[in-house]
């Protein structure tokens, strides 16, 4: 019996993914399946399914009797004719003509009952083939009297072969294309025309903090002018460019670009957003102008000194020995000042430069705060003062880099051992913290790890403590500049913390002291991934 497929065009041994057209594309193999099963032919020539080890063969389908006797009848009936006109011709007696109608009509429904039992079983897997939509059907029932409905059959699980492995190269190639997009570091979005996202890349998923798939775009992106854009794509209008700047601790400033899509997409899509990352560059222009204008007034009064003390030299106490000693230690302490100054706005800028990306490192903070406290030992010496460690010992380690880790306990060690009183102690502590405090960003705020630094001085009225992280805020300016500070200690703190995704707050009492606490999160915020649909879910 000739071959359901058509004989040539049946596919080839090597599976039959390879008879199928690539159409421009390279066939991706079946991963973590089995393979379809192959069609042979047995001793007779006639096509048959091999059986797969874990599917079990499809149950043969009687034929309903009502069917069964109707198509009987119907085929019975030219014979009850001739039988009924052999009684009107006196050929044949009634009682005969019946009894030979009886036998040809259960005759008749014994084959019916053969073939129509076939057919059903046919109609049936074929059902059943469109219910499953596998690539490897399972084995077809026995079909011993119809050859139209075996050759159906064979015919049938060629075909679900046949789109089952281009559905499994066209899920292969979505995934391929989906790990592509994710691999771009701009965040994409799709857009359908009632502005709800129907898809999102990982960069998009890290710049949202959630999974936006299904989320109206309002509530994803909170601008108006992004959603002005959009809506006017989406009633036919040309691509648009615009620049965004998100709200927040770390503020970052995208060039967001909006285009339709040439078609509506297979999950509904019209629009594509993409958002580019400019805050570098924005930043790097804003340092700029911040460090011409920070440089301009803070060493203007150093510099003037300098320019002074220089003409006294030259001029009045060119001769004056003691003179030159005095005006000369003032001069180095000057230009001490300046090169600090200078470090410190370089410091400061660099961290704001990186601020808006989180630290990659892990830190040890025990180790980091042993290390500065051992380094401003002889600082506290000096005063007759002391730096108390308290720290477990199992202290976990947190996300982030320990250079700027470093400095950011260096600067508050340092203060406190500024303005604390002397012959007091500086308290250091650690615990973990189960949430941390309503300033710290939403997708971090879980386990924290809380250290605070605590002096014992004078403290610092109520009304100073909301500024006290600006660039050059002093308290007490002249007390600032006689101990040698530059006014942007805790400034740089403020930016290193934000960039850990912590935050910083601090409490102080007049007449007793100050304690500045860092909280920085145990582990980084999750990133969603989103669950890849299975077949006959919407892609």
């Amino acid at each position: 019996m000739p071959d359901a497929g058509g004989g040539g065009d049946r596919a080839p041994a090597s599976g039959p993914t390879a008879a199928l057209p690539h159409e421009g594309k390279a066939a991706l193999p079946h991963e973590g399946k089995a393979a379809p099963p192959q069609e042979e032919e047995d001793a007779s020539g006639e096509p048959t399914v091999m059986q797969m080890p874990d599917q079990p063969p499809a149950r043969r389908a009687p034929a309903p009797f009502g069917r069964v006797v109707k198509l009987s009848v119907l085929l019975c009936t030219p014979s009850a004719l001739a039988f009924i006109l052999m009684v009107v011709s006196g050929q044949l007696t009634v009682v005969p003509a019946v009894g030979y109608g009886l036998m040809v009509f259960a005759g008749s429904m014994l084959l019916v009952r053969l073939f129509a039992g076939d057919i059903y079983s046919a109609v049936n897997y074929i059902r059943r083939l469109v219910a499953e939509g596998t690539a490897a059907p399972p084995p077809a029932p026995p079909m011993h009297w119809s050859d139209a409905a075996r050759e159906t059959t064979a015919a049938a699980a060629q075909l679900a072969r046949h789109w089952g492995g281009r559905w499994d190269r066209a899920e292969a190639s979505a995934r391929a294309t989906e790990s592509v997009l994710d691999s771009l570091p701009q965040p994409l979005f799709m857009i359908d025309e009632e502005r709800r996202v129907t898809w999102a890349n990982l960069a998009a998923r890290r710049f949202t903090g959630r999974e936006p798939r299904e989320a109206n775009l309002a509530t994803v992106i909170r601008a108006p002018d992004v959603l002005e854009a959009v809506a006017a794509v989406l009633t036919g209008g040309v691509g648009r460019q615009l620049q965004h700047t998100t709200s927040g601790p770390t503020a970052r400033t995208f060039t967001l670009v909006v285009e339709p899509l040439a078609g509506p997409a297979m999950n509904g899509a019209r629009v594509l957003m993409i958002l580019h990352d400019i805050t570098a560059l924005v930043r790097m222009e804003e340092m700029r102008a911040d460090f011409v204008a920070n440089a301009s007034h803070e060493l203007r009064t150093p510099l003037a000194s300098l320019v002074g003390f220089i003409e006294t030299l030259r001029g009045p106490a060119k001769d004056d020995a003691e003179a030159h000693e005095r005006f000369l230690a003032i001069m180095q302490a000057q230009a001490e000042r300046m090169s600090r100054l200078i470090e410190d706005l370089l410091s400061l800028s660099r961290i704001e430069l990186h601020e808006h990306t989180p630290p990659t490192g892990t830190a040890d903070v025990r180790d980091i705060v042993e290390r500065v406290a051992e380094g401003l030992e002889p600082q506290a010496a000096k005063r007759s003062m002391r730096i108390d460690i308290r720290m477990a010992d199992d202290l976990p380690s947190v996300p982030g880099e320990p250079n700027e880790l470093s400095q950011v306990f260096q600067n508050l060690l340092a203060n406190a051992l500024k303005y604390g009183h002397g012959e007091t102690a500086v308290d250091v502590t650690a615990v973990p913290v189960p949430r941390g405090p309503a300033s710290m960003p939403a997708a971090s705020r879980g386990p924290c790890l809380r250290v605070s630094v605590r002096d014992r001085g004078d403290g610092i009225p109520k009304e100073h403590l909301p500024r006290l992280t600006e660039r050059f805020y002093r308290v007490d300016t002249a007390r600032s500049r006689q101990l040698g500070g530059t006014g942007l200690g805790l400034a740089i703190v403020k930016h290193i913390v934000a960039r850990h995704r912590g935050a910083l707050t601090i409490e102080s009492t007049v007449g007793e002291g100050s304690t500045f606490t860092v909280y920085l999160p145990l582990s980084p915020p999750p990133v969603p991934v989103p669950e890849i649909p299975s077949r006959g879910d919407k892609v």
